[in-house]
């Protein structure tokens, strides 16, 4: 891997008013607001490559950033492990909040490459102008950029590093040095539940890729001992409260004037509930945070073998009921959900989840679909 030196907060300009002075422009690999490992690991690695294929005459500054504020960073537990492991510690990266884009952007100094997503928030919709690259593996999505200078590679596979391993290999093959290959590796091992078809995730090409960069260390990984290592590390709550947990991996969606908050947290989501303060931190974080509705989605892994239930919290009981019948029926059912007891939580549906290769991907179309249905 390059120099870390390349994405030290050093080199993004916090007050966006001095870049010119040291690039002409700045170009910032943004990652998705859960900041999932698969998220800061694709802008990262990704920063990394776009650096090194710079042309010396028309050099830009490249850094990645992490696209959540940096007091949010000891949340993400597999994400801090995994990289703390491969010597990328907190004050070598940039967060969002660390760095002014839109004050770079209205300086005319800001191009952004968008990893692990294609459709900015309404709140980053200002940056739509500066998007100048693509690269994910969702589905396509109707709003997707469709301005002929923005360089699309969206392809549906298990995790976007699988991907950006491929973009490596293709054009710079020489950066993958045994970190920069573990560091994909890893990622791509728990994204796909290690590789397993049973969790509905991987593709062949996950396989051959995970593959090639397995046989760039020394020795070649156990794949069962990273996945168990980062699903452990994933799964350490135990010094986060309800209120950190849903914090923890969240995405918005918005429409018809309802801001709603999904919520991945790696525990039943029953088990959630069942905390004590778990009804009353549901009510405090839909106020702190501005939502109107939140859906926490549980997930537990243990021996590769996955299982998923969701809840759905909102205090009117028409927007719930509405929601729940869209989430049961979206797709032809594909959520297969069943109701389940939510330990007698106000203003809350629970259900289990029979499948339980339905991660949120596949829940935040039917959401916005339905939010798509409503007039604010």
């Amino acid at each position: 891997m390059p120099s870390r030196k390349h994405c030290s907060r050093k080199n993004a300009d916090q007050s966006g008013m001095s870049v010119s002075a040291r690039w002409p422009a700045l170009h910032v690999v943004l990652g998705n607001e859960s900041c999932d490992l698969d998220s800061a690991v694709s802008a990262i690695v990704y920063a990394f490559l776009l650096h090194s294929l710079q042309n010396g005459e028309e050099a830009v500054g490249v850094v990645p950033v992490l696209n959540i504020p940096a007091s949010e960073y000891p949340l993400k537990t597999e994400v801090t492990h995994w990289l703390q492991k491969h010597g990328i510690l907190q004050n070598s990266l940039i967060f969002r909040d660390e760095v002014n884009l839109s004050r770079l952007q209205d300086g005319g100094s800001l191009r952004v490459t968008l990893v692990d997503h294609h459709v900015l928030p309404p709140a980053d919709a200002y940056l739509e102008s500066s998007v100048v690259g693509v690269l994910d593996h969702r589905p396509l999505d109707p709003n997707a950029p469709t301005n002929e200078r923005v360089t699309m590679i969206v392809e549906p596979v298990g995790s976007c590093c699988t991907l950006v391993a491929e973009q490596v290999m293709a054009k710079n093959p020489a950066l993958l040095d045994p970190v920069t290959a573990s560091l994909l590796y890893g990622t791509i091992i728990l994204d796909t539940v290690n590789l397993n078809p049973a969790a509905k995730r991987v593709t062949p090409k996950d396989i051959e890729v995970a593959s090639q960069l397995a046989r760039l260390m020394s020795p070649p990984p156990s794949s069962l001992e990273v996945f168990q290592e980062l699903t452990e590390a994933k799964a350490d709550v135990s010094g986060l409260t309800c209120d950190q947990l849903l914090r923890k991996d969240v995405k918005v969606a918005t429409g018809g004037g309802l801001c709603v908050g999904v919520a991945s947290v790696p525990l039943r989501v029953t088990d959630f509930l069942g905390r004590s303060e778990g009804g009353r931190c549901l009510a405090e974080h839909l106020a702190t945070q501005g939502y109107q509705m939140l859906l926490v989605l549980g997930i537990t892994i243990t021996q590769e073998t996955v299982t998923r239930d969701l809840a759905v919290y909102c205090p009117d009981t028409h927007l719930r009921e509405q929601v729940t019948s869209a989430l049961v029926e979206g797709q032809g059912g594909v959520l297969q959900l069943a109701p389940q007891e939510c330990d007698g939580v106000e203003s809350c549906v629970a259900f289990r989840q029979g499948n339980v290769g339905a991660s949120r991907k596949v829940v935040m179309p039917i959401l916005k679909a339905w939010l798509a249905t409503r007039t604010s």
